[in-house]
């Protein structure tokens, strides 16, 4: 399932928000962040451009996303948090947020 352009830079936004909730990116988060870049076909303007997304906005345009792609997306989230074997109680509020807020929890009861 193809993401398309705006929710590919509303992605960046939150899988950096997501890294840095520690306030410490680790290099195993940057490698599994550029991973998911390469899978998902995220070109170097949509990652600059979405840098500089605010998360809350990237939410909001997240929200719009089909269910499929909401799962996806928490698959993703799940996937930078796992990717330093280390879950911060901070990464793990910012999955909880955004989760709730995009939709993601109702998908899973």
């Amino acid at each position: 399932m193809p993401f398309t352009s705006q929710e590919k830079i509303a992605i960046v936004s939150l899988l950096i928000e997501m890294a840095n909730a520690d306030s410490t990116i680790a290099y195993e988060e940057m490698i599994s962040f550029n991973l998911i870049c390469r899978r998902l076909e995220i070109d170097h303007n949509s990652f600059v451009v979405g840098h500089g997304l605010k998360c809350e906005h990237a939410i909001e345009v997240l929200k719009t996303m089909t269910d499929d792609k909401k799962l996806e997306l928490a698959k993703l989230m799940v996937e930078i948090i796992d990717s330093d074997n280390q879950a911060a109680d901070s990464e793990i509020a910012l999955l909880n947020h955004a989760c709730r807020a995009i939709g993601i929890d109702r998908l899973l009861q």
